[in-house]
């Protein structure tokens, strides 16, 4: 597999980061008034920019002298090795400095409590922290679980999809993951909160003028993403993320509790809910994670299901108990990409590395390659019927 040099470009932006020059900064300042990053996750946590051929990549923002540098000459470029590529930069959108009400404790909010945009994606959260804790996720550690009301959420998609700096084409739930159902003790009721999500699902299915994708862990009943499907919700995504059951057992236990066999078998079923294209798995790799050999395995498992394997770099955040272990590197990236390439195409499913969308490549090992996998995905992805049964 050989990948060309704007290609290993994004690459490296994505392993390596970038340097941001004085002029770009004030001309970025001056252009959209807003910061550059929310830097809310860690995979999200740099600035957004499309090299030509519609590569987009999240790139870290870094102060090494030999790191490829974002500047500005009449328009953003980014210099490296002495070349010099005029890319279009992805400002923050304007609505991330609006307010609201919240619709359970009445005090007021900022829009980012309760969604964001990336590039053309706004991705809506649900639950703020997380009932599980997985030592590569940031939520656990940095908020405290609380449900947000589906109304606030939906103001989020509204502003998002009229945004004048960058409007949303679809909309993402995901977040943390619920609490699992709680039965009644003497003195407390019970609680059932992924029942509560499961109906926040659907209002937004309903409700939001842009498709509605879904990111969730699977549930006990099988049968649950046909109830998803019937909901009107568009995609799913149902992350695998650690493929060593060893390593989840030590990185992510509570998805170890659920069963790397039971995630698959529900994927595998989400797969006949909504077909081949619609569901995805993310998979996180890097020295830090798992030997490469068992992201491999995970991403061919995926693919041989029909399911679109989406390839995380591992990127460390500082609050989480991998803070001091090494991301994801540019050589890492580009032989995990190539071989699961390889890997897709062996399965002959259908699937490629995703996401689908291309902009939504920008914080994935993910490359365009022309194919109507990619190419108009979007526009495939938005008002397919629902089944009846």
């Amino acid at each position: 597999m050989t990948f060309t040099a704007l290609e290993l470009l994004k690459l490296r932006l994505l392993a390596d980061g970038v340097r941001l020059g004085e002029d770009a900064a004030a001309a970025w300042h001056e252009r959209f008034e807003g910061p550059l990053t929310l830097a809310e996750y860690a995979t999200t946590s740099g600035i957004s920019v499309a090299l030509p051929g519609e590569l987009y990549v999240n790139a870290p923002l870094s102060a090494g002298e030999a790191l490829p540098q974002l500047r500005y000459d009449e328009g953003f470029v980014i210099v490296a090795d002495g070349e010099v590529v005029p890319v279009e930069v992805v400002p923050v959108p304007s609505f991330h400095t609006r307010t609201q009400t919240d619709g359970y404790d009445g005090t007021v909010q900022p829009y980012t409590n309760y969604g964001v945009t990336h590039t053309d994606r706004c991705r809506v959260s649900p639950i703020g922290g997380c009932a599980w804790k997985c030592k590569f996720c940031d939520l656990p550690y940095e908020w405290g679980y609380r449900k947000k009301h589906p109304e606030n959420l939906l103001n989020v998609i509204l502003a998002a999809q009229d945004d004048p700096q960058a409007p949303a084409r679809h909309v993402l739930v995901s977040g943390g993951t619920p609490r699992a159902p709680v039965p009644a003790r003497p003195g407390r009721p019970a609680q059932d909160d992924e029942a509560w999500i499961d109906d926040v699902f659907a209002y937004l299915a309903e409700h939001s003028p842009l498709p509605v994708d879904v990111m969730l862990p699977p549930r006990r009943d099988l049968a649950h993403a046909e109830k998803l499907r019937r909901m009107g919700i568009n995609m799913l995504s149902v992350n695998l993320e650690v493929s060593d059951p060893e390593r989840t057992k030590v990185l992510a236990p509570a998805k170890a509790k659920v069963g790397r066999e039971h995630t698959l078998n529900y994927i595998e079923r989400a797969v006949e809910a909504f077909d081949v294209g619609f569901v995805q798995s993310l998979v996180v790799f890097g020295a830090a994670i798992e030997p490469l050999e068992s992201t491999l395995r995970g991403v061919r498992d995926l693919a041989q299901r029909g399911c679109i394997p989406v390839l995380s770099p591992f990127r460390p955040h500082h609050l989480t108990p991998l803070a001091d272990a090494p991301p994801a590197s540019f050589e890492e990236i580009v032989e995990v990409l190539a071989r699961s390439i390889e890997i897709c195409e062996q399965a002959g499913t259908g699937v490629l590395p995703g996401p689908r969308c291309v902009a939504c490549h920008h914080n994935t090992a993910t490359l365009p390659d022309g194919s109507e996998f990619y190419a108009g995905a979007q526009d495939d992805l938005t008002a397919r019927p629902c089944p009846v049964s």
